[in-house]
């Protein structure tokens, strides 16, 4: 894999504002913390998608409510429940880095059609007659299958290292059905919006939606454990100070014990 630059300069600098022992102790501090901000974004990603269908049928209720978009016009807590998850999931995925540059363009673009379907709800009346494709269900189109390509195409370049085989297969198996999930529950949807047959009577919508979103919420969560497990990342925080102090403490008996 290519080698990527040190995000500190780790050199003595003529600007420094720190002390070098400073200095050096900060940058340790935060880059603990940004590895678990990193690990605990990705994993909240996956607690926003994996809620927002509960909290939806919890202020609103579940009877005669065709898709997850009805719930826009049910009342002012289910519309503000139903954009604010939109709005949180479009900026983390514009704010979120990928681990390359390919993923990360797929990710911002993913990102603001996850913001352009908040924008841009449904009609009111879904099932009567209207446009077969409205800016609302191509963005959600669109937003499901740029998070689809990420799963199954880039996420390999990562888990081809793994060299367990058996963890190897597992994780790919995660990604896969991820993936593939997140593809077919839009094109589901489509199809039986097209088909008709009296759905707005019925729930299969809202659950083939709901299948799709928490496909989107597992692969945020196949993530996490995925950088997780392959960096070895340590939860328990031991001060770099007190870690520094045992180690001269240790250092000095051996000398006083010469």
């Amino acid at each position: 894999m290519a080698s990527e630059a040190p995000p500190f300069e780790t050199r003595k600098e003529r600007g420094d504002l720190l002390r070098w022992e400073d200095k050096k102790h900060f940058q340790r501090i935060f880059t603990a913390q940004a590895v678990k901000s990193y690990i605990f974004l990705s994993f909240g990603m996956g607690l926003v998608a994996l809620a927002l269908p509960v909290l939806l049928v919890a202020f609103g209720g579940y009877a005669g409510h065709y898709s997850i978009s009805s719930f826009y016009y049910v009342r002012d807590a289910t519309q503000n429940i139903f954009v604010g998850c939109l709005w949180a999931t479009g900026v983390f995925l514009f704010l979120f880095h990928g681990l390359s540059r390919l993923e990360n363009w797929l990710l911002n673009i993913a990102g603001m059609a996850a913001i352009s379907v908040a924008m841009n709800p449904m009609p009111a009346e879904q099932c009567g007659p209207g446009p077969a494709l409205t800016l609302h269900a191509a963005s959600a189109i669109l937003f499901f299958v740029l998070l689809a390509i990420v799963a199954v195409g880039l996420s390999k370049g990562r888990i081809k290292y793994i060299i367990h085989p058996p963890k190897k297969r597992r994780f790919a198996a995660a990604y896969n059905a991820a993936g593939f999930a997140m593809i077919a529950m839009p094109l589901i949807v489509a199809g039986l919006h097209f088909a008709g047959g009296g759905l707005c009577e019925s729930h299969w919508i809202f659950w083939i939606e709901v299948a799709g979103i928490w496909s989107f919420a597992a692969y945020w969560f196949v993530k996490t454990i995925e950088y997780q497990l392959l960096l070895r990342i340590r939860w328990r925080r031991t001060s770099y100070r007190r870690r520094s102090a045992r180690g001269a403490r240790r250092g000095g008996a051996v000398k006083g014990s010469s």
